[in-house]
């Protein structure tokens, strides 16, 4: 469900813990890596339950529209379009969220009053009330006012924002990346095709493997590493290189030896990438010029052996 480059910032972040206390084990830093993974997972089953919540409050909503004793044209005309969604209805049914919801107590970070508020606003958009007066909608309607609940409601929503921020200190770095995930998952969304939401949950996984393992070989080589970047150094002491630049050097370098299976260009475009935003304002070019000349070094030599078309590159 995250790409590689969150990861690597969970990494990063936890390595940084580790260049300010060299004393840190091994085994307590991967036990807080992990518990951070998990957290992305926890956040992102609980946006899709914050969704079908949204949605099914449509049918709470005309429930008090008709309990009034005086009811106008709209409380008569309401609404449960939303809630018979296929996409909302393909989550309810799915067996595997409705445990992992469960497992993961989710239903805990669930707001009735939050939900109510955004399904109150969503109400007042013609976008609900064309959707709304459809009789049948198509599949790709389904998507489109799905989509725009994402893009439009959730991520604009600080109510729910704060309250997300509150349960998950991952969320500045999460949220926004879950959210274009599980945009990915409703253009793709199929009724007809199983695990609509969770087709990752494996690679995921796997994709933990990779966070832990490239945490661990990054502190247990951490001479060698630093042994082959200090040298391009040029003009430069170690003690004035700013502490993520070299970590984030550090962990491409890693990448570049120990990781066969991730292009070259990928990996140092990777690190590259994630300075602009977490290290100093001149940190992209003095990586950049740094890694290119290890990586050119390291291939001259034969120590980068990647497996695969392209894996050079």
């Amino acid at each position: 469900m995250l790409g590689r480059r969150n990861l690597r910032i969970k990494v990063m972040q936890e390595l940084y813990s580790w260049e300010m206390d060299n004393e840190i084990p091994l085994n307590k830093l991967e036990g807080h890596l992990n518990g951070q993974m998990s957290k992305s997972i926890s956040l992102y089953l609980t946006n899709l339950l914050y969704l079908v919540e949204v949605c099914n409050y449509s049918m709470v909503d005309k429930a008090k529209r008709l309990s009034k004793y005086i009811q106008t044209e709209d409380d008569a005309n309401a609404r449960t379009t939303i809630a018979a969604n296929s996409i909302i209805q393909n989550l309810q049914a799915d067996a595997q969220f409705t445990e992992a919801v469960k497992k993961e107590g989710i239903r805990n970070y669930i707001s009735e009053d939050i939900v109510r508020d955004i399904f109150n606003e969503f109400a007042t958009k013609q976008k609900y009330k064309d959707y709304s007066a459809l009789e049948k909608p198509s599949l790709e309607q389904d998507k489109e006012i799905i989509t725009y609940v994402l893009r439009k409601l959730f991520d604009t929503h600080k109510d729910l924002e704060h309250h997300l921020e509150e349960i998950f200190i991952n969320y500045d770095d999460d949220n926004s990346l879950l959210l274009h995930v599980l945009s990915k998952y409703i253009d793709a969304f199929s009724p007809e095709k199983p695990n609509n939401f969770f087709p990752g949950m494996k690679d995921w996984e796997e994709e933990k493997k990779f966070g832990l393992l490239l945490l661990s070989r990054t502190i247990q080589q951490n001479q060698e590493l630093i042994s082959l970047i200090e040298p391009k150094l040029k003009n430069w002491d170690m003690d004035r290189v700013a502490v993520l630049d070299l970590i984030l050097m550090k962990m491409a370098v890693c990448e570049l030896k120990y990781f066969p299976n991730i292009p070259v260009k990928v990996s140092i475009n990777e690190y590259i990438d994630i300075s602009k935003f977490y290290s100093t304002p001149k940190s992209k070019d003095f990586v950049n010029g740094v890694l290119d000349k290890v990586k050119n070094e390291m291939l001259d030599k034969g120590e980068i052996k990647k497996f695969g078309r392209g894996l050079m590159e």
